[in-house]
C-alpha cells in the first residue's frame, strides 16, 4: 500500500508536468512508454514459452511513436489516419491468433488430437517449448514481436498527435479525467452493489453494476471537464464522447485483463509499485487516446 501512494505522489505531479511540456519531452516520455509496453507484452508471451525478440520490440516501438516528427505531413493528410486504427487492429488480432500455429504443431506431435492449448492456459510438455526452431514456431514469434511492437505503440502514437492540435492540452487532460473517473466510478459503485458478474473469466471482480457506475461517471466527468478547460465543443457531442470514452476505456481494461489471464500472470510488469507495469496502468487510455483523436481531429467536435 506505501509503494502505491508513493507511486501515486511522485507519478501523477510528474505526468502533469510532462502533459504540460509538452513536445519534444512530451513524445520522448510516450515512447518511452511505448517501448516498456512492448517489452512487456513480450514478457506475457514468454511465459508462455514462447520467445519474440524484446529488442526489436523495444526499438520499433517508440520509433513509431516519434515517427510523427519525421513524416509530419502523413499525419496532416485524412486518408492516412485510418491506417493506424487499422494498424493497430491487426496487431490486436496478431497477438491472439498467432498462437494457433504452435498448436497445430503440437497437435501433429502429440499424435493423438489433444494438444495443450496456450489460448486456454494449459502448459506445455517436456521438449516441447513452442519457442523451438520449427518454421512454424519462428513464424509465431515473429507475428508476437510484430504484435508486441505495435501495441500499444500504434494507440500511444496519437497521444502526440492529439497534444499537438487545437487545444491538444486540454483535450488530453479531459481524457485522462474521463478515464480515471470511469475506473475509479467502476471501483466504487462495483463494491458498494455490484453482484452480477461482467465477465467471470476474464476479470472476476468486474460487475455489471460497476461497469454502469463507470459509464455515467464518464459522462459526468466529461461534462465537467469540458466546462472546466472552456473546451470548444458542443454539449450534446461531449455527452456522445464521454459516453464511448466510458465504454471503449473498461473495453481496454478488459483486454488487458485477458492478456494478463492467457500469460497466467496477475500484472504485466513490476516497474510502478503497487500499481504492476505500464500496460496496468495504460490498458484504458490507450483506447480513449484512438478515440478521442479521432473525435477531434477527424472533425466530429
Amino acid at each position: 500500500m506505501i509503494g502505491r501512494v508513493i507511486t501515486a505522489a511522485v507519478g501523477i505531479p510528474a505526468l502533469a508536468l510532462v502533459v504540460w511540456l509538452g513536445d519534444p519531452v512530451f513524445s520522448v516520455v510516450v515512447a518511452a512508454l511505448a517501448a516498456v509496453g512492448a517489452v512487456e507484452v513480450c514478457d506475457l508471451a514468454r511465459n508462455k514459452g514462447m520467445t519474440p525478440s524484446r529488442v526489436v520490440a523495444a526499438v520499433l516501438s517508440p520509433a513509431l511513436v516519434l515517427s510523427h516528427f519525421g513524416f509530419s505531413f502523413l499525419w496532416s493528410m485524412p486518408e492516412y489516419i485510418p491506417l493506424l486504427v487499422l494498424t493497430a487492429g491487426i496487431s490486436v488480432l496478431a497477438l491472439i491468433l498467432t498462437l494457433s500455429p504452435i498448436q497445430k504443431i503440437q497437435k501433429l506431435r502429440n499424435g493423438n488430437g489433444e494438444a495443450p492449448s496456450p489460448l486456454m492456459g494449459e502448459g506445455w510438455g517436456e521438449g516441447e517449448n513452442p519457442g523451438s526452431t520449427t518454421i512454424y514456431a519462428k513464424a509465431s514469434n515473429a507475428g508476437l514481436t510484430l504484435a508486441a511492437t505495435l501495441y500499444p505503440a500504434v494507440l500511444l502514437a496519437h497521444a502526440p498527435l492529439l497534444r499537438g492540435g487545437e487545444q491538444g492540452l486540454e483535450w488530453i487532460v479531459l481524457l485522462l479525467v474521463v478515464t480515471f473517473s470511469t475506473d475509479t466510478g467502476a471501483f466504487f459503485v462495483g463494491k458498494a452493489i455490484g453482484k452480477r458478474p461482467l465477465a467471470p473469466t476474464i476479470s472476476p471482480n468486474k460487475t455489471w453494476e460497476g461497469a454502469i457506475g463507470g459509464f455515467a461517471a464518464a459522462i459526468l466527468a466529461a461534462f465537467i471537464a469540458a466546462w472546466a478547460l472552456q473546451i470548444d465543443a458542443d454539449l450534446p457531442l461531449i455527452a456522445i464522447l464521454g459516453a464511448l470514452m466510458g465504454v471503449v476505456g473498461q473495453v481496454g481494461d478488459l483486454f488487458e485483463s485477458k492478456l494478463k489471464r492467457l500469460a497466467d500472470v496477475k500484472e504485466s510488469g513490476r516497474l510502478l509499485p503497487g500499481h504492476g507495469g505500464v500496460l496496468d496502468r495504460l490498458d484504458s487510455i490507450v483506447f480513449n487516446l484512438a478515440l478521442v483523436y479521432y473525435f477531434v481531429i477527424g472533425g466530429v467536435l
